[in-house]
């Protein structure tokens, strides 16, 4: 028995559930949680990798540009004289070198057989080799500037980067080769790409697609050497063949990275942005550890502490039943009872407040529809009454004046007749918020029959007659524009009587006097009002 109302229990199925909630939630965070970061991550790290591609690129494209500037300014500026003179041209070069010198490994002047001619900063057994066989000389010789492709320098035992540009005489003839020699190596040049690290083991690489040679890169050991033949590493064939974007491949080590390839335009080069994918994903795997160690811990509080906190947050809702019960016995008065889960008092709690509110909200209906008209949502007669009583009282009281307004619409039978009654309902409503729109926030409108309505303005000055005539033609402007009715326009107008009193007529008295001058508003043209003097008086037409 004991057993039964344990597994009973709300309390051991809330523990039971919230239990495998959190097995639940865990095995779901752990899949899908992995799935969804791994792609977050992808584009966040894609980004950045593009965003440094893109940078050092920029760099590398204006370093390159910079010194193809300056080689063209001293192929300006060199004095054609001096070809024929190896030591004065030498002492040339030296001046220049020294006062900009990027070409760090030497400025060279090859003549059109190919031989060095002069250099500075010499190198031992550089003056007087030929670099006849060297395509970049044979472009230069052609009358193209560029740059030559990065070799292992014969004389400088190094890396490096020569530029040249042809020496052209007056006639357009070339006449020498000027070339500035830059190290790989060198400072402030490709240091981005040697030097530089993406987190802890990434880095950059430097391509040649042309030569299909890595012209620089974070391992030493890849300066200078083949590229990986096609099929080796799939995003590095489509970058060869002009992709620049990026994406996830695995390289020619067989280490998946997560790689980004911006264009250095100045030489046809790209750079590599890379990061190993153990290391750009490292967050997913930390993540998934602590799912597993979090949906451990939250199982031993759910079991330590959800028993104990239920039945504590259980105890004020068996109350509120208790209370419920004596109040279907009258024992206490109604009142709502705070809404619970669906549990074993959630049902009654409910219910009874529902009940309660249907009560509630049967009897402000009730009260609504005593005091207003069912169609346009106006004060009816009853309400009407209540307020002339109070506008009169409070004019007595205060010497003010009120003023009653019966408004009669001209024109609205046809629109019943030609279009129906449910048009006119609709022309009833339309006339109600056009008259409502005129009202001062202390006038009331009412609907006191089926194109009547009365209007109060009360807490007139003695000047209420003109007031009152105001209010009067408002009404008759409201309503002068045609109203939109099933894609018909249609025409009413309003003849209104005024009665007006400082507090010392009843009710009936001005509702009396204002129908009659209404009356005679309407004998005497309609679409006017007219003024009763007096309870059981009429004044002229306005």
């Amino acid at each position: 028995m004991a057993l039964k109302r344990i597994s009973n229990s709300l309390v051991t199925r809330l523990v039971l559930f919230g239990m495998l909630l959190v097995i639940g939630g865990g095995a779901a965070r752990y899949v899908l949680q992995a799935r969804f970061l791994r792609e977050d991550l992808t584009q966040l790290v894609s980004a950045q990798q593009m965003a440094l591609a893109d940078e050092v690129a920029r760099e590398i494209d204006y370093k390159i540009r910079e010194r193809r500037h300056l080689l063209d300014q001293l192929a300006a500026t060199l004095p054609r004289a001096l070809l024929s003179q190896p030591a004065r041209l030498e002492a040339w070069l030296a001046e220049r070198h020294r006062l900009n010198p990027v070409f760090n490994l030497g400025l060279l002047v090859i003549d059109t057989e190919g031989r060095v001619i002069a250099d500075f900063p010499q190198v031992a057994g550089r003056r007087g080799a030929s670099a006849a066989s060297n395509p970049g000389f044979q472009r230069a010789m052609h009358g193209q500037a560029g740059v030559g492709a990065p070799l292992f320098g014969t004389f400088t035992k190094q890396p490096v980067l020569p530029m040249g540009v042809p020496l052209k005489d007056g006639r357009g003839r070339v006449e020498a080769v000027l070339v500035g020699v830059t190290a790989l190596t060198a400072p402030d040049f490709l240091d981005r790409i040697n030097q530089g690290r993406i987190g802890e083991t990434g880095g950059f690489l430097l391509v040649s697609p042309v030569d299909k040679r890595f012209v620089a890169a974070g391992d030493p050991d890849l300066v200078l050497k083949p590229t990986p033949p096609p099929g080796v590493n799939l995003l590095h064939d489509r970058a060869m063949d002009g992709f620049r974007g990026s994406g996830v491949t695995v390289n020619a080590k067989g280490v998946e990275e997560l790689s980004a390839m911006a264009s250095v335009p100045s030489t046809g080069w790209f750079v590599v942005a890379r990061l190993p994918t153990a290391e750009a994903f490292a967050p997913v795997r930390r993540a998934q550890d602590n799912v597993i160690r979090h949906s451990f811990t939250a199982m031993g509080v759910v079991l330590l502490v959800a028993g104990v906190f239920v039945r504590l947050t259980l105890r004020p809702l068996h109350r509120a039943a208790t209370l419920a019960e004596r109040m279907t016995q009258d024992e206490i008065p109604l009142k709502p009872l705070p809404v619970v889960r669906d549990d074993e008092v959630g049902h009654l709690t409910k219910a009874f407040n529902r009940l309660l509110d249907k009560l509630a909200s049967s009897q402000a209906e009730l009260q609504r529809m005593a005091h207003h008209d069912g169609l346009t949502g106006l004060p009816n007669r009853m309400l009407l009454d209540d307020r002339m009583h109070q506008g009169l009282a409070r004019a007595a009281r205060n010497g003010t004046q009120l003023a009653v307004l019966f408004l009669d619409l001209d024109g609205f039978k046809p629109i019943n007749d030609r279009l129906g009654h449910e048009a006119g309902d609709v022309a009833l409503v339309e006339v109600a918020r056009r008259l409502s729109a005129v009202l001062r926030q202390s006038d009331t409108l009412a609907r006191v029959g089926g194109d009547e309505f009365v209007m109060l303005a009360p807490d007139l000055k003695p000047n209420a007659e003109e007031g009152a005539a105001v209010l009067a033609n408002r009404c008759i402007e409201a309503l002068s524009h045609p109203l939109a009715i099933k894609s018909n326009l249609c025409t009413v107008g309003v003849s209104i009587g005024i009665a007006i009193s400082d507090g010392d007529c009843t009710p009936e008295c001005m509702l009396l006097a204002a129908d009659k001058a209404m009356y005679a508003a309407k004998d005497q043209g309609r679409g006017r009002y007219v003024i009763a003097p007096h309870c059981d008086g009429l004044a002229a037409v306005a």
